[in-house]
């Protein structure tokens, strides 16, 4: 009953910092496309494409492969919300507070796991009032990376708990929280992976056990729930245009923060990164760092005490975590500040983050957990430090956890008029198939076109990966189809496949790739589908044998 007390108190804690979200209508963002993804998945569902990696609607109405490349899980949730009678928009809404709640929920788990309820509590609190929470749900609306940030903690309880206790629920744990975090962000998933073995290795010499094939293979199987996603992710890749994601405003060297952004100031605002004119919080919390040089500290008079023999060895191991979390947490600091740039030029892996301050999601986590650790050892004086630490980062940081405005509409605005033309364009260079020279300038046509020859099309159907219909050629034809050439993409004409080019770019200012092929004369029921190159065959298998033996290791 104690423990449900607490949960219930940090779901309560949550309440003011998503109370703005919580009525009818929607915010702007500056990836103003997370509805329109949830819809977009909402159609792979209706047409059971599963896993869907084609929308029909982006690039213009040419179809994309956004979710070959695009982490899906969370819009997974989002389709499904919708399917039980919200809107689009509402379910929106709903994942960020879900996203706040559950973040909240998983520090609070593991901390209470090491130290005990109290300093778990402290520490979800400074997990939620920080100023980088509020710029990614109020701001970016960045949906996949904010809900990166529920997985950490459950993954390094998942570890903890499986060396301590030996059961094998936390193998599943572990497994379950790693696939869901490899398909919500695959780069928080490498910029976090140093510190899960850091953690990994730590508790295996704390505890002096030998599980290192438990853990090795429940990472495996973790990774094997992503192989859907990550194994294209890694190989089909050259399939589609990525410099646009590299270059201009995404160049990794815009975007290093001083000392200044992330230590001292509290401007807010809802400009963009870059841009010294405007505004854009990018600071670790100054009552995250603050708390966490405060644990370092008391921890280093335990570990000291601990030396002369008036604290147990448990208490010195317990120090000696502190420090290493704090080396790392300094760590990501610095990989956030232009003095790293020789680090990040040496690394191209790391371009792909784009903003440097993305590591921000590392620090703030490292610096709550400091936060419990600190509470842990003030021992007498822990309630009055937490419930000044509860205090000031309430009183510190709620009022940036406000929308720049608010718009009174409801899925038939978002989804109509000019703001649909803006959801199938916007950023619509980022995974464009590699066959098209630039994005097309104008929305995709309904049917078919005729390059030459003659032919009538009827009954024509576009779905989520494929489009159908009926053309009765007249004389000899070539038909150009409203959809971009992609590996796996299959034309049959009278259930027959036929060969296919994408390199007939008459009437076209850019060659969009499309897929033409040539008919003779008669009446052909026409089929182009999106199948599974030998790739997504292999990551769909792999995902699907892992899940069934993690459903029979569970029973």
């Amino acid at each position: 009953m104690k423990r449900y007390i607490w949960i219930i108190l940090v779901i309560l804690s949550t309440i003011p910092v998503c109370w703005n979200l919580m009525r009818p209508g929607f915010f702007s963002m500056q990836d103003d496309l997370q509805a329109f993804r949830v819809q977009q998945l909402d159609k792979c569902l209706e047409d059971f494409q599963i896993p869907c990696r084609w929308v029909p609607d982006a690039g213009y109405g040419y179809g994309y492969p956004q979710f070959n490349y695009y982490p899906p899980s969370v819009y997974y949730v989002g389709a499904i919300m919708h399917r039980l009678g919200l809107q689009y928009i509402d379910t929106v809404k709903i994942l960020f507070v879900l996203g706040y709640v559950a973040s909240a929920l998983a520090m609070f788990v593991l901390i209470d796991s090491i130290l005990g309820s109290w300093p778990a509590f402290v520490s979800s609190i400074l997990y939620t009032y920080v100023p980088y929470k509020a710029v990614e749900v109020y701001v970016r609306g960045a949906m996949s990376e904010f809900w990166s940030l529920t997985f950490f903690p459950l993954i390094l309880w998942a570890i903890y708990l499986l060396i301590k206790t030996d059961k094998y629920k936390y193998f599943i744990w572990f497994s379950v929280s790693l696939g869901l975090l490899l398909t919500t962000h695959n780069l928080m998933s490498l910029i976090f992976a140093p510190i899960a073995i850091f953690w990994t290795v730590f508790w295996l010499w704390k505890e002096k056990k030998k599980k290192w094939i438990e853990i090795f293979f429940s990472g495996l199987f973790g990774i094997g729930l992503a192989a859907f996603f990550t194994l294209p992710v890694i190989i089909e890749t050259k399939f589609v245009h990525v410099e646009s994601m590299l270059g201009g405003y995404f160049d990794y060297r815009a975007h290093f923060v001083s000392l200044y952004k992330l230590f001292i100031s509290r401007e807010w605002g809802y400009g963009s990164s870059g841009f010294p004119n405007e505004l854009l919080n990018l600071s670790t919390g100054i009552v995250q760092w603050i708390v966490g040089l405060i644990a370092v500290a008391l921890a280093l008079i335990n570990y000291k005490q601990s030396l002369a023999g008036f604290a147990g060895k448990a208490n010195k191991k317990i120090s000696v975590l502190t420090f290493l979390i704090f080396i790392f947490s300094l760590l990501t600091v610095f990989m956030i500040h232009m003095k790293s740039s020789f680090i990040w030029a040496r690394l191209p892996v790391l371009w792909w983050l784009q903003f440097p301050w993305r590591f921000l999601s590392i620090s703030i986590f490292l610096l709550s957990i400091l936060g419990g650790f600190a509470i842990h050892f003030s021992k007498k004086y822990k309630y009055l430090l937490g419930g000044i630490i509860i205090i000031s980062a309430f009183v510190l940081n709620i009022s940036f956890f406000v929308p720049k405005d608010w718009l009174n509409i409801t899925d038939k605005d978002k989804f109509g008029g000019i703001s649909w033309q803006k959801q199938m364009t916007i950023s619509i260079f980022d995974y464009l198939p590699i066959y098209a020279t630039l994005p097309p300038i104008n929305e995709a046509p309904s049917v078919p076109e005729i390059m030459d020859g003659k032919a009538e099309v009827s009954n024509y159907k576009k779905g989520s990966d494929f489009q159908t219909g009926n053309i009765k050629v007249l004389e000899n034809a070539t038909i150009r189809l409203p959809v971009f050439d992609f590996p796996g993409m299959k034309v049959t004409v009278n259930g027959k496949v036929i060969s296919h080019y994408n390199n007939d770019c008459r009437g076209e200012e850019f060659c969009y790739g499309l897929i033409s092929f040539k008919l003779p004369d008669g009446n052909h029921m026409v089929e182009v589908r999106l199948t599974n190159t030998p790739i997504r065959k292999i990551g769909n298998y792999i995902t699907l044998t892992s899940i069934i033996i993690l459903i029979w290791l569970s029973f």
